[in-house]
């Protein structure tokens, strides 16, 4: 798909070309590192495939509302016949900064998974997110790790940068927000990044890179994501492909 907006770039291979869906392992991995912390009145800020969506209802039997916005036009129509959602989950094609308190409600949980990278006024949207949340609800916000590996596959992506923690908790007012638990994850992944983004230079958005997520991606879904999954229970690594924060609203 060729057509672009502010939102996204060259970030789509096409609906039958790619989806998360097909990444079980993965979802399940992402899920699990924040899934003790979802409560039943949720707000996703940005449902891209709907891929997590689906992985937050499935492994959620008590939840009482969804509302998952997706900002890029292209990504809300391209993925809006993607699954079948219960009557509880809603979908907006709206801008987190266009949500207000009066529209929506309190929610119990936030969730950001690879998102808010894509937001240039990053603070400004926890800061936004804050007033949607009740206190003691949750933000829970998945990045892309290590400023060394931004590539072109970052730029591709429209990713206006790649997180360390010393960043990530500069953007978080402490005023507000209690940081429960920061930690990276998913090692392994750092070096098949800095491999095929970093040193070849491997495009997204073109057959070399359409291969990689097919080919490499499935082996890195069916093999690497399960082991590190064990090892991780047992080992925190100072390093890792993303980072993790779970955000506590406080009052």
């Amino acid at each position: 798909m060729e057509q672009q907006d502010k939102y996204v770039h060259s970030m789509d291979w096409g609906k039958d070309e790619f989806s998360f869906d097909n990444m079980r392992n993965y979802r399940k991995y992402q899920y699990d590192l924040i899934g003790k912390y979802i409560g039943t009145n949720i707000l996703e800020v940005g449902s891209g495939d709907r891929s997590f969506t689906k992985q937050i209802i499935t492994e959620n039997p008590n939840i009482t509302r969804l509302h998952s916005i997706e900002p890029s036009e292209t990504l809300y129509d391209m993925h809006k016949s993607n699954f079948v959602f219960p009557d509880f989950a809603t979908f907006g094609c709206t801008d987190l900064f266009d949500l207000s308190l009066e529209q929506t409600g309190l929610f119990d949980t936030a969730i950001f998974i690879h998102v808010l990278e894509h937001i240039q006024d990053d603070k400004k949207a926890l800061d936004h997110v804050f007033d949607l949340v009740k206190p003691g609800g949750y933000v829970l916000v998945e990045v892309p790790a290590m400023p060394s590996l931004f590539s072109v596959h970052d730029e591709i992506l429209g990713h206006f940068r790649r997180y360390n923690k010393t960043h990530l908790r500069s953007i978080i007012d402490i005023k507000k927000y209690e940081i429960t638990k920061l930690w990276y994850q998913d090692p392994i992944g750092v070096f098949g990044s800095w491999y095929f983004f970093k040193m070849k230079k491997i495009k997204v958005k073109s057959d070399e890179g359409l291969n990689l997520a097919k080919n490499q991606g499935g082996i890195y879904d069916k093999y690497v994501i399960p082991f590190e999954k064990q090892i991780e229970r047992l080992i925190t690594f100072p390093f890792g492909l993303s980072l993790t924060v779970i955000l506590k609203k406080r009052g």
